[in-house]
């Protein structure tokens, strides 16, 4: 016989539990006749107390109401924009240092962009090294080879020759 479920029953009337819980709880109804019996208590206690009148507030507690949220934000002035915008330099120095860094990259980062600093950088090309390398590549390889011959050829439209 699986536990008790007495102490989730609020919560499976409410429709608070999980789809898990509820299936527990539903299959331990079904099998338990004291956790039954105290679910249909529970029911009938959220009846009953569902089927009392709403409590009317005595006379006169509206105005003691408002008088006193008048009250609280006397005490408590709302800070205006410029207020507000000036208490941040007032801060601690970590704000301020936030403040600082996200107006570097506000700032930073276009002008960065708009100058070419995230471009890529060019070398210039010396030709004179590109054809040393290339040269000494190539320098056990004969000029022509019977790929290019054949290239050369069928472009020209030159009969291939036959060795």
């Amino acid at each position: 016989m699986s536990r008790h479920v007495s102490d989730q029953l609020s919560a499976y009337i409410d429709g608070a539990l999980g789809v898990r819980d509820v299936e527990r709880v539903k299959a331990h109804l079904d099998t338990c006749p004291t956790c039954l019996q105290e679910y249909r208590g529970v029911q009938e206690v959220q009846r009953l107390l569902r089927a009392l009148p709403d409590p009317a507030p005595r006379a006169g507690f509206a105005d003691r109401m408002h008088w006193r949220l008048q009250q609280e934000a006397a005490r408590h002035p709302r800070p205006s924009l410029a207020t507000g915008a000036l208490g941040v330099f007032a801060a601690r120095p970590l704000r301020l240092t936030l403040a600082a860094s996200a107006l570097v990259l506000i700032l930073g980062v276009p002008w960065a962009w708009m100058t070419g600093q995230f471009g890529p950088r060019q070398a210039p090309l010396d030709t004179d090294a590109y054809l040393r390398h290339y040269l000494a590549l190539s320098a056990d390889r004969p000029l022509l080879d019977e790929a290019t011959t054949t290239f050369i050829s069928s472009d020209l439209g030159v009969p291939e020759q036959t060795r």
